[in-house]
């Protein structure tokens, strides 16, 4: 016999091959690795499915990142969206009631108090505006006014309130009556009726911020509110002053108030001031005595 093997003869052991048995070089099982068909069919389909699942694994991990960290804005029906809506109508009175009294007095500090009113709650009004469209939500209240304020105590007795042609639309607002009585006053008479009811207007005013203090969640919010509070309460005390200093006394009941409590910095009123709410400091600026 010749080294060299027979046709018929296996390549690995070298035995006879039975007879009509084609010889497979590269089947699975002799060596443990895939033929080159198995690999032919992992590169048509393995690389595919993986790359399909890379990306549903980036799109679920892109969708609870956008849901973990998305802003949750307000709804229509949260204290924010209510105290925007309904505080922006009651400072509408206030800038009016100030502007009116411009002109009227003879007193320089009565003109300054009231322009630095005017200012502070127009720029307020401004502010309030741009949280509803920053939450995509109307200016229009969707039913009646106060009610994201119901369950929370307040100064003021909102069951009381006039009804009826020229009655205030919310507790604190002067009424259609008043505000004409204001229109036709001059000197110390039209300073006395702007201070008192400036104060009425005030305290309904600190109501209304220290509900929303209580009762909101976006910390923005909150804070303006309490900014409000603060500067609300220390005009109220200047007002209460000058009434004293023109022999007239505030029309509501002052001490069921209590003391004034400044729950924030004059730094933290100013910047309110600066993103459009109050600033407790505005009146020392105009020779005020608080």
């Amino acid at each position: 016999m010749t080294d060299e093997q027979s046709p018929d003869t296996d390549p690995e052991t070298g035995e006879p091959a039975a007879s009509g048995a084609a010889v497979q070089p590269d089947q699975p099982g002799r060596s443990g690795r895939p033929g080159p068909g198995e690999r032919g069919r992992w590169q048509s389909f393995g690389a595919p499915v993986l790359a399909v699942a890379s990306v549903i694994a980036l799109v679920l991990g892109t969708l609870v990142g956008w849901v973990a960290f998305a802003p949750h804005h307000p709804g229509t029906h949260s204290a924010e969206a209510g105290f925007a809506r309904d505080m922006s109508e009651h400072h509408l009175q206030a800038v009016e009631m100030s502007l009116l009294v411009l002109g009227r007095s003879d007193s320089a500090d009565v003109d300054t108090l009231a322009y630095d009113i005017a200012s502070a709650q127009a720029n307020q009004i401004g502010q309030m505006e741009a949280w509803l469209r920053s939450w995509g939500l109307p200016t229009a209240r969707p039913g009646a006014r106060m009610t994201w304020m119901e369950g929370h105590e307040t100064h003021a007795d909102h069951g009381d309130m006039e009804m009826g042609p020229g009655a205030p639309k919310m507790p604190g607002m002067a009424s259609a009556e008043e505000m004409q009585q204001l229109r036709d006053a001059e000197g110390e008479e039209a300073e006395i009726l702007f201070l008192q009811l400036m104060i009425t207007h005030h305290i309904s005013g600190v109501d209304m911020a220290q509900a929303a203090v209580d009762l909101a969640d976006d910390p923005e919010v909150v804070r303006i509110a309490q900014a409000m509070v603060n500067a609300q309460q220390s005009e109220i005390d200047l007002m209460t002053d000058m009434l004293a200093d023109r022999d007239a006394e505030p029309r509501e009941d002052l001490t069921e108030m209590g003391p004034h409590e400044d729950h924030g910095s004059d730094e933290d009123a100013a910047t309110a001031t600066d993103d459009g709410a109050a600033d407790d400091d505005a009146h020392d600026d105009g020779g005020h005595d608080h």
